[in-house]
C-alpha cells in the first residue's frame, strides 16, 4: 500500500512540475497572444479533368480564410483516406489546379486531397490543421 501511495505522489509531482515548463517556441500561440493559428479549411470541392483529357488535372476550391489569419494554403494529396499525405502545391488563393504546373504529376486514378492554411511570421510559417480528405477519381 505504501508503494502505491509513493508512486501516486511521484506521478502527481511530475505532473505538477511539468505545468511550469517554459515555452520557447516563437510560434506558440499559448505563450504569445499575437500569434493567430489559421482556421481549418471548409467547403473543399474537387473536380477531375474530363474523360480522355490529354493532360490530367484536379481543380480544387474552398472557402477562403480571413486574411488576418491566413497568408496561403498547402495542398496535400494521398492515395487513401487514412494514407500518408504529401504536399503537392502551395497557393495563395482559395483555389488550385493540381496538374497545371510542369512538376505536377496527375494520372488516371483515385486520390484524396486536403488543404491546410498557413500564416507567415518573422520566425517562420505557422500551419493550421488540415481539413478532412475529399475523394476524387480522375478518369482515363
Amino acid at each position: 500500500m505504501k508503494n502505491r501511495i509513493y508512486l501516486l505522489l511521484l506521478v502527481l509531482a511530475g505532473l505538477l512540475s511539468s505545468c511550469g515548463l517554459s515555452r520557447d517556441n516563437p510560434l506558440d500561440p499559448n505563450s504569445n497572444p499575437t500569434i493567430i493559428v489559421p482556421e481549418i479549411i471548409s467547403s473543399l470541392e474537387v473536380y477531375p479533368s474530363p474523360p480522355q483529357a490529354a493532360n490530367k488535372f484536379v481543380e480544387l476550391r474552398w472557402r477562403a480564410n480571413p486574411t488576418y489569419s491566413t497568408d496561403g494554403y498547402y495542398v496535400y494529396r494521398g492515395l487513401g483516406y487514412f494514407a500518408t499525405f504529401t504536399i503537392v502545391d502551395t497557393v495563395f488563393t482559395n483555389n488550385a489546379s493540381h496538374g497545371s504546373k510542369p512538376w505536377h504529376r496527375v494520372v488516371a486514378g483515385e486520390y484524396y486531397y486536403k488543404i491546410s492554411a498557413f500564416k507567415e511570421y518573422p520566425d517562420g510559417r505557422l500551419e493550421g490543421r488540415a481539413c478532412q480528405p475529399v475523394w476524387v477519381k480522375v478518369p482515363i
